[in-house]
């Protein structure tokens, strides 16, 4: 059985995305108990960002007045939890000692998507007082 490598696995940095993806934490949904290991709701982390980042691209293009559906306020909850998820991981990275480029990569974009997500809440009560 030939071990998995993933394409982001970079020998002369030491970054080594195969060894993080392959950790427990790599399915954070039954790492914390909130679904049983290896049921169809078990899925990756790779999978929950892509539907994150789905929803993150849905609502950046939708107009003014169809984000009613999508209130800040829940989007700041939303980005809260993904920047939750990155700060813990990043910690296991740092405990580890791994460096895994894809990993660092999310969490650059999951913190950038929180600051725009509490920027646009406080921007919205700017508005309300004034």
């Amino acid at each position: 059985i030939n071990e998995f490598r993933a394409l982001c696995d970079i020998d002369a940095i030491g970054a080594s995305c195969s060894a993080v993806f392959q950790l427990p934490e790599g399915k954070m949904l039954s790492f914390f108990g909130l679904v049983p290991k290896d049921s169809a709701l078990d899925i990756p982390n790779g999978i929950l960002g892509m539907l994150f980042y789905t929803y993150v691209f849905i609502r950046c293009n939708m107009r003014s007045s169809e984000l009613i559906l999508l209130d800040r306020r829940l989007n700041a909850v939303v980005c809260s939890l993904a920047l939750a998820s990155s700060v813990f991981l990043a910690r296991k990275l740092y405990i580890i000692k791994e460096i895994c480029v894809v990993c660092l990569t999310t969490h650059v974009l999951n913190t950038t998507v929180f600051c725009r997500a509490i920027l646009e809440v406080v921007k919205k009560q700017k508005d309300k007082v004034t």
